[in-house]
């Protein structure tokens, strides 16, 4: 839960190494340490430097998850571990699927692709994380 001055206790970043949702990491751990939960994918270069920022900015503890948003099937499992050890109260959704609009029209794979990613992985994920909020009586999703 939010604190008496604050200070998220926990923090779940979806699309853990985007650079947009580390800085606003970082900002909420300027208001305190906090457990911070990055979830990327699990062959991500940057997942582990991204875990190291988060240490170098204030957090408390990193946990890494796997995640892909167009697996669908394994979100609620996702959302499972990333609430196993007790409340999140920040959600940021910070994942996507940049792209030429102009080649996304011409392409329909990769179109099929950008939806699933960054409308459909999201649906997904914010019922499922909203879920939980309503479950434990708070939480603020940032996207």
């Amino acid at each position: 839960m939010i604190n008496a001055v604050g200070a998220a206790q926990s923090i779940l970043l979806l699309g853990g190494t985007s650079e947009i949702g580390l800085a606003i990491t970082a900002e909420f751990l300027k208001k305190g340490p906090a457990k911070v939960i990055l979830a990327s994918l699990p062959n991500d270069p940057l997942r582990e430097t991204s875990a190291e920022k988060m240490k170098a900015a204030g957090a408390s503890e990193v946990v890494t998850l796997d995640f892909d948003a167009t697996d669908f099937d394994s979100h609620p499992e996702v959302v499972e571990k990333a609430f196993a050890d007790g409340d999140v109260d920040i959600c940021i959704v910070a994942f996507g699927m940049l792209g030429d609009a102009e080649e996304l029209w011409q392409n329909q794979r990769k179109a099929v692709l950008a939806a699933n990613i960054n409308y459909t992985g999201a649906m997904s994920m914010g019922v499922l994380v909203g879920q939980k909020f309503k479950a434990q009586g708070h939480g603020q999703f940032i996207a």
